[in-house]
């Protein structure tokens, strides 16, 4: 019984050890939002032209604000 503790706690050690060892600090990025104003329906084509010709490296989406009402949502990574 007594090995086995051993055996255990030596094989969750290296566990740990190896856990650590494997973690890397990541860096989030912000992502940036900002709406087209339209009249309540959203096309995902013209919403993703609308992005990308208003914010450099934008994608768009249409995004529900009300029942049966639309937005078109551009999003970017912000730059610091």
């Amino acid at each position: 019984m007594s090995k086995l503790i051993i055996s255990f706690n030596i094989l969750f050690a290296i566990l740990l050890i190896f856990s650590v060892a494997l973690m890397h600090q990541v860096d989030g990025q912000e992502i940036c939002h900002a709406p087209i104003p339209g009249n309540g329906s959203c096309d995902a084509g013209s919403c993703s032209n609308q992005c990308a010709q208003s914010f450099a490296g934008s994608i768009g989406t249409c995004v529900q604000t009300f029942i049966g009402r639309f937005t078109c949502q551009c999003s970017w990574t912000c730059s610091n």
